[in-house]
């Protein structure tokens, strides 16, 4: 019996995903939303700026309300696995066009202030945790395990094209009527992902019944316990727990090395960044083809290394002998770390999913980002204070070596064993047993 996923209206198995149309509809409305979340990530602060000449610390919690919904991702994860899970991603995204579409007739009506505008990034917020949570779940009973990894390295290379391109556009709100045009057209996005989800002919998966179900707070411990018990999983939290930890601790004075240490031009710091969209886009492209040439934990292993390596680029330009050298550098560590971190991204995102039962995909995404991102403050706010005492540069080549750390995660874990991706019979006998918190 075949496997592959049959094209809507055909009888045949499809051969690529290029013929599925249930996930070209939802590759179609995810780009689309991941295009409006990054407009609205980008110009919710320039309204903030332009129309309602916010403060610093009037920023301050405005970016911190924007971080916060992560927090939940756990609660979500429970979620995720006990709702229809496309109907989910249509009513949040309905949820984001309706909450978003709030400001320019608050604004024409003179009642936009900038505490209603915490209020909005933070549901704007909560509402894109739920719908990513979602979505992670939903791709591999749409698409079946074989085109997992096909559908991955089609929706990241969206999501590389949108993190690329959609400050630019964003960046075209440079006055109030503008910023109101570019929201406007954000908005739309989401009723178009919205209504393009609502085609996808496959039905849902029902979710268990009320009876089956334990309380959120055990669902969520036996989501975690689950995780740490599963011999890759564990592996791959660990290792990115432990990158997280330098990584945000290498972020947090980035900007301050660039800009006091390396006296880099304001200018030319968007400029570096920029160059990490190109790469991760050209990784999303190769990721699949290097995986079938290396293998898969293979690929796993030498694009976290690659990736790290890059990094180690950041302190090594303090020692160039020009400013463009040093805009070389660092503009070659940042596309070389989205090219080959995003090659990691999608290999180990559709082993993640390929090893999890459906009924716990939700709370296995959720576990997995909940234990990274808790390292995220901790890593960024120590690398500040250790720079105060002990200086940037020394900081930063301790956080660049110590970002290699989770390549000996991998290195001496079950992955680099791992050839091709586990079938259904491989996978269950990797996955430890489901107890109740």
């Amino acid at each position: 019996m075949s496997t592959e996923p049959a094209e809507a209206g055909t009888t045949g198995p499809a051969r690529t995903l290029w013929r599925h149309a249930d996930f070209v509809k939802l590759w179609a409305g995810q780009t689309l939303a991941m295009f409006g979340a990054q407009i609205t990530r980008t110009v919710l602060p320039l309204v903030a700026v332009i129309l309602l000449d916010a403060s610093a610390t009037d920023m301050g919690i405005l970016s911190s309300l924007s971080q916060l919904p992560f927090l939940l991702f756990l609660f979500a994860g429970v979620w995720a696995d006990r709702v229809r899970r496309r109907q989910a991603m249509v009513w949040t995204d309905l949820g984001r066009f309706a909450v978003l579409g709030l400001i320019p007739v608050l604004y024409l009506a003179g009642w936009l202030t900038i505490e209603v505008l915490w209020v909005v990034i933070f549901v704007i917020g909560v509402l894109g945790v739920m719908f990513e949570t979602a979505y992670h779940a939903y791709l591999p009973a749409l698409v079946g395990r074989e085109f997992v990894a096909e559908g991955n390295q089609k929706l990241e290379l969206s999501r590389s094209t949108a993190q690329f391109a959609g400050p630019g556009i964003a960046g075209l709100a440079v006055n109030a009527v503008a910023s109101a045009m570019v929201l406007v057209a954000s908005t739309v996005t989401y009723v178009a992902s919205a209504v393009l989800l609502l085609f996808i002919r496959k039905p849902d998966i029902a979710p268990p019944s009320p009876q089956e179900r334990p309380n959120a707070l055990k669902a969520i411990g036996t989501g975690l316990s689950w995780v740490l018990r599963h011999p890759v999983l564990r592996t791959i939290t660990v290792a990115t727990a432990v990158f997280w930890f330098f990584y945000s601790a290498l972020q947090a004075l980035y900007v301050l090395y660039l800009v006091r240490e390396l006296d880099v031009p304001a200018g030319w710091v968007a400029a570096i960044f920029a160059a990490a969209g190109p790469g991760a886009m050209v990784g999303s492209w190769l990721s699949i083809a290097v995986m079938r040439r290396l293998g898969l934990g293979r690929t796993v292993v030498w694009g976290v290394g690659a990736a790290t390596a890059t990094l180690l680029l950041v302190p090594l330009s303090g020692f160039a002998g020009s400013l463009w050298l040093v805009i070389v550098l660092l503009a070659a560590s940042q596309f070389g770390y989205g090219l080959f971190s995003q090659i990691g991204t999608v290999i180990q995102t559709t082993l993640r999913q390929v090893l999890t039962p459906d009924e716990m995909q939700g709370r296995v995404v959720a576990s997995l980002r909940a234990m990274s991102l808790a390292m995220v403050p901790v890593g960024a706010l120590l690398g500040g204070v250790l720079a105060d005492v002990f200086g940037v540069a020394p900081v930063l080549w301790a956080a660049s070596i110590g970002a290699l750390t989770p390549v000996l995660v991998y290195a001496t874990s079950v992955i680099p064993g791992i050839r091709t991706l586990p079938t259904e019979e491989e996978a269950a006998a990797m996955a430890p047993e489901v107890r109740s918190a």
